[in-house]
């Protein structure tokens, strides 16, 4: 795990001052720490595991992302997770009693999250997880925590392409395996649909032109374009495609740990908590803060 230092804290507040002019930092925001809570009394299968493990000390293990920049990101040179997901994971790990030296992040894919949750092997999974209603027969959603649209990601050498109906049956665009975007691709153009196990791979595919574009949620390809902006750019497709809805996927039926996140995530957005989150990991590459209704997860494909 990592602290946020110093300079990280300076960035954000810089960022909140031309984001967000109205926007309340807490004292928790400025300390750039969560305060641990101390330990819940909740009547959760799931949230008693977690306080067994680590010879009755607690360890949360949660799921996320490694190779999304802004979301959930793994820097193998610092070993460090950085990133809105991994921040918000943090906040919720923290309100449920566990320090950050009692968490376990572990890299996920798209296509095992469910199944991670099912089979124990996670007890949280906060790695872009856009809710769907398939997915809630599956596994609960607290949340949601974040709202986003929808974009391509094309190399900057592509000037002609404006949306989907650039795109003709030669084309080939790349999103993730068990993504809500890869199953609407067929309704949105007649390219051909390639499939990858993660973004990271889409990019790579688009950088080597194997593909020539990659679709997915607008927070995930900002990430890519800053990182790499002379090669990369970002085409919205807000006109032709809905938001998604970020949720925190936890075993099904978990009622009571479902509220306690949810009283978490709550508290978070009326605190500032939430916004300085955003400013000091998304609100970089350019996207805009769009913090959803705690508990309400609209009706979405």
């Amino acid at each position: 795990m990592r602290r946020r230092g110093l300079s990280a804290i300076i960035a954000a507040l810089a960022v909140t001052a031309t984001t967000s002019s109205c926007v309340t930092i807490s004292p928790v925001a400025a300390t750039g720490d969560f305060p641990v809570a101390a330990q819940a009394q909740l009547n959760s299968t799931t949230y008693d595991r977690m306080m067994q493990r680590n010879q009755g000390k607690g360890q949360i293990i949660i799921g996320v992302k490694n190779d999304q920049p802004g979301l959930g990101y793994y820097d193998p040179t610092t070993h460090q997770y950085t990133g809105f997901d991994i921040e918000i994971a943090e906040l919720v790990a923290a309100g449920l009693g566990f320090g950050r030296d009692r968490i376990q992040f572990v890299p996920i894919q798209s296509i095992n999250r469910e199944n991670a949750i099912q089979n124990q092997s996670v007890d949280l999974v906060v790695a872009s997880y856009s809710y769907t209603p398939s997915r809630a027969a599956s596994v609960s959603f607290a949340g949601p925590y974040f709202e986003t649209g929808e974009a391509l990601l094309v190399r900057n050498d592509e000037t002609n392409v404006t949306g989907f109906g650039s795109f003709t049956t030669t084309n080939r665009i790349c999103s993730v395996v068990n993504s809500a975007p890869l199953n609407l691709l067929p309704q949105l153009t007649g390219a051909s649909p390639i499939a990858r196990t993660s973004y990271s791979e889409c990019v790579s595919a688009l950088n080597n032109h194997a593909v020539d574009a990659v679709y997915t949620d607008l927070a995930v390809v900002a990430g890519y374009a800053a990182l790499d902006p002379a090669h990369l750019k970002v085409i919205p497709t807000s006109g032709d495609t809905q938001p998604q809805y970020y949720g925190i996927g936890l075993p099904l039926g978990d009622t009571a740990l479902k509220a306690k996140i949810n009283e978490i995530l709550a508290t978070a957005e009326r605190d500032g908590t939430w916004q300085a989150i955003f400013n000091a990991t998304l609100a970089p590459s350019g996207i805009k803060a769009s913090a959803p209704a705690i508990g309400d997860f609209p009706s979405t494909s």
